[in-house]
Parts: structure tokens; sequence; C-alpha cells
């Protein structure tokens, strides 16, 4: 069986699901026209933690990487590539195999890129369709996107993800994207069934994009909030309890 869920495709065989994501960028980097001036190996890291963020909030252990770059190989793909392998080895993911492409017919201006991942998890670790009535949604993180990401200390990481991914306290685990905290509590309502109660606090804006995967949306049950508040240094917020 093959179920789109949320931002992924889950392909179900036997006693195993294979999760599939994808992240794209464009305009960020150091070619002329483009908008946010970076250096590549940042463009890199962030695109694949988006990516790869996908997949861990569920569960999932990546398999196989495929980089789409749409630019020259030499230097832009190469220093693109290099900041890919960097965020996965400083964060013990060794055993994920690449493949992938870039421009080599015509001369880019701007910089472009798409990461494609496919993970592996047994469907009883998978952390989806578990949350309850009464269970409490917080947000672990802080939304940032553009510049301000930059050097940011309230932004998840990847290595932040991969201790939501391995957390037994966290039942689903929502990567906030470009439309929002609200968004993502909307898509929390439509696959779970249930409501959300919302008490948003003032400073928190719920319509911020939330850049490269900067927060995330974490449901838990009220007991486990301590265990949770403590698996990483980035602020934790209740925003609301499923009714």
């Amino acid at each position: 069986m093959i179920e789109r869920y949320r931002d992924l495709v889950v392909i179900y065989e036997n006693d195993v699901a294979y999760v599939i994501s994808c992240d794209s960028l464009g305009a960020i980097g150091n070619k002329e026209n483009d908008v946010l001036k970076v250096d590549e190996e940042i463009v890199g890291r962030t695109t694949v933690k988006v990516a790869l963020s996908e997949v861990l909030c569920v569960g999932a252990k990546p398999l196989v990487i495929s980089d789409t770059l749409s630019v020259e190989m030499n230097p832009t793909g190469q220093k693109i590539l290099k900041g890919i392998k960097n965020e996965l080895e400083e964060n013990g993911l060794l055993d994920v195999v690449f493949t992938g492409s870039t421009e080599e017919n015509f001369p880019t201006s701007m910089t472009g890129i798409g990461i494609t991942v496919i993970a592996k998890a047994n469907i009883g670790d998978l952390k989806i369709k578990k949350v309850k009535a009464g269970m409490h949604v917080s947000l672990l993180g802080y939304p940032r996107v553009g510049s301000e990401v930059l050097g940011a200390k309230d932004v998840l990481n990847l290595s932040d993800y991969i201790k939501i991914s391995n957390s037994n306290k966290i039942v689903e685990a929502i990567p906030v994207g470009s439309k929002g905290v609200k968004y993502e509590i909307g898509i929390l309502e439509k696959i779970s069934g249930l409501k959300v109660e919302a008490n948003f606090p003032q400073y928190l804006d719920v319509l911020k994009s939330g850049g490269p995967s900067t927060c995330c949306l974490v449901v838990h049950s009220e007991e486990d909030t301590a265990s949770i508040k403590g698996l990483t240094d980035k602020p934790l917020t209740y925003v609301g309890v499923l009714v």
C-alpha cells in the first residue's frame, strides 16, 4: 500500500515502511542572481536537514539521498555536496547512499537544489496515527527564516531532529514549514481527527515561516513535558491540547 501522509509518501511492505521526503531551495547562495547571499556549504546543510527532518520525525532511518543540483559541479556543486556530507557525518549518519545530478549544459546565475530522502522503519515504530485526546502539543525551537536563521540559538539542528526521532516520549512530530505553526496545527487536526484547543503565547507569530525546519510541533503526554524539555537546549513552548 502507498499512502500520502502530510508531506511524505509512505510505502508499506509487510512489516516495513519506506518513507520518502523532499525539499527544494532556490535563490540562496553565492551566484550573481541569488537573493540571499550565503556560503554554498550552508545551502547543502540546511536543505538536507529539512528533508531529513521529515523522515526522522516519523521515526524512519535514512537510506538514500538524491541531490539534484541546478548548478555546475565545479565549484558550486562540490561545495554544496561538501555541506551535505559534512552534515551527515557530524551527526553519525554514515551509511546513507548518494545519487544525484548537476547542470553541465548551460551556465547558471542562480542557485537551485532539490533533495529527496528515502528512509525505512518498522511499521510499529512509526510516529504516526498515535495521538489521543488529552495529549499536549508543544513547539520545540522557534520559527526563523532567511538571514535571521544564521547564528540563531533557538532553531533546531539535525542533531535535535535525531533526538526527536529516538524519543519514545514524542508520539508525533511535525516540522514547521513555510506556512507556519498555525497551518501545521491544522494538518495535525486533519490527520488525527481531533481539534487543538490552542493557547498561543503572544510573542509567537503562528503565521511566520519556519524556514529550514527551524522548529517542530511535538505531541506528548502532559507528564512527559519535563523529559521533552530536557531533550535539547532549544526552547519548548506549550501551544495547546488535543480535544
